[in-house]
């Protein structure tokens, strides 16, 4: 394995550019001068699949990547992954210590060298921007964060006469921040963005709340594309067996509990204090109820000092993390999840992916009537929205699903359908690939045949 080298002339950072192939590809050296070899070079315009039509070329550009765990490096992995089998991707990401190991991608992934520095980074993210686009021709550039991609990116494109169609993902929390904050610094980022969105030919958001925040910042609902977050729905339909179950069971103490679960980092806007408060209302009327906590967080020793001080200790497990593998799992364990999520100041629940993984395993959720939740829930149909302050309301709740297993197991059915039906990676991605496209026919560098036809991505299930 070579080692990486920086741009011609060996300014700017250093790009470690890992190749996509059917063998499993391994780091090349990014040239120096005359651009990079065949798996280093960024797309040349009217590249094709050999035999085939000419394909869109999409540069993703994310802050955050696999290994390293987070919503938008899965997000900005799925979008890579399943927009690959109809364009030709490169990634742009922070390097993340997979330098010299073996990989596999069906796109092209170019690393960053990362820094602790928030300026240095975005220096450094709008050089290899720039790199990439003076390499190659590309249909559209997709930034999953606005402000470690989206400033980085018109920083790199100012004065250039041509520029690819600009896509711009938001998520939620980032745009709380900018509207319940104050001071100099928030009112310069509120700046920023608007500058950022501004210069996007599409907004896509998570859902209602978000357009609506979005709004409030300036950009009109008619630029916004509006979809769901995806899940892997195959990686938790299938109910484990029954063994696996019971040593879960066994291991946490749970034999013969109603178990009510929450898998979300230890922290205070996701309402493991509330559910804790309930506990002593649930328990009156179901004394065989356990709340399990999987997850960790700053938040877990005021957690479980408060299960003390509420006199239910014995009825709460804190699992702490567990393997992703396993995560399925502890969702078939429960009889109900639940995440209470509330607003924080500027954290709220963008959309709250852990429902929709508890519904692909057709399990009822019950969560706080704040943020994204009410996008993601449908009230009285796939689960229960409560109001995320008051334990009254979630005990009530938790009651319910607990002691009305015809109703718990309803929910969970039509939850299950609708996760099929609506937040299918596959699906989400496809409907991105379609927006992202827009109208785009041909770079500008060059006049090329029609895009392959959008219409051969499958639609959405249960809608166009």
């Amino acid at each position: 394995d070579a080692a990486p080298a920086g741009p011609a002339g060996g300014r700017g950072p250093a790009l470690h550019v890992i190749a996509q192939g059917g063998a499993p590809a391994r780091l090349v050296r990014h040239a120096a001068r005359g651009g990079a070899g065949r798996a280093g070079g960024a797309p040349r315009a009217g590249s094709r699949r050999r035999g085939g039509p000419v394909r869109p070329r999409i540069l993703l550009v994310t802050p955050e990547f696999p290994p390293r765990r987070g919503g938008i490096g899965t997000h900005s992995y799925e979008m890579a992954r399943h927009w690959s089998e109809h364009a030709d991707v490169t990634v742009l990401a922070p390097a993340a210590g997979r330098a010299g190991v073996p990989v596999e991608h069906p796109f092209r992934l170019v690393e960053v060298d990362a820094t602790p520095s928030r300026l240095l980074r975005g220096a450094r993210t709008a050089w290899a921007i720039h790199r990439q686009l003076a390499a190659g021709s590309y249909d559209v550039v997709y930034l999953a964060h606005w402000r470690a991609c989206g400033v980085a990116y018109h920083v790199a494109t100012a004065g250039r006469r041509h520029r690819p169609r600009c896509v711009l993902a938001v998520h939620g929390g980032e745009l709380l921040y900018l509207l319940v904050e104050s001071g100099p610094a928030t009112r310069l980022a509120r700046r920023l963005f608007r500058w950022t969105a501004s210069r996007a030919a599409t907004v896509v958001a998570l859902g209602e709340h978000q357009v609506r925040l979005l709004e409030r910042l300036g950009v009109g609902r008619e630029r916004v594309f509006v979809r769901p977050e995806g899940v892997r729905v195959a990686a938790f339909d299938r109910p484990p067996a029954a063994g696996r179950l019971a040593g879960l069971r066994r291991r946490y103490g749970l034999d013969g509990a109603r178990v009510l679960l929450t898998v979300a980092r230890l922290v205070p806007h996701k309402g493991h204090d509330m559910v804790i408060r309930a506990l002593p209302r649930i328990v009156e009327r179901v004394p065989d109820a356990a709340y399990l906590v999987v997850g960790t967080g700053p938040n877990e020793a005021a957690l479980r000092d408060l299960a003390r001080r509420t006199g239910v200790a014995g009825h709460v497990r804190f699992a702490g993390g567990v393997p992703d593998e396993e995560l399925a799992d502890h969702y078939h364990l429960c009889d109900a999840f639940v995440m209470p999520s509330r607003q924080e100041r500027g954290d709220v629940e963008g959309f709250g992916i852990v429902f929709a993984e508890a519904a692909a395993c057709a399990r009822p959720a019950i969560g706080g009537r704040a943020g994204g939740v009410v996008d993601v829930i449908e009230d009285g149909r796939t689960g229960l929205l409560v109001d995320p302050t008051s334990p009254d309301e979630i005990a009530a709740a938790a009651v319910r699903l607990l002691t009305d297993e015809e109703l718990a197991a309803r929910l969970g059915k039509a939850a299950r359908v609708r996760v099929e039906r609506e937040f299918r990676y596959e699906d989400v991605a496809a409907r991105i690939l379609a927006a992202s496209l827009g109208g785009v026919v041909a770079s500008p560098a060059v006049r090329r045949p029609p895009l392959p036809a959008v219409a051969e991505v499958p639609p959405p299930r249960g809608g166009s």
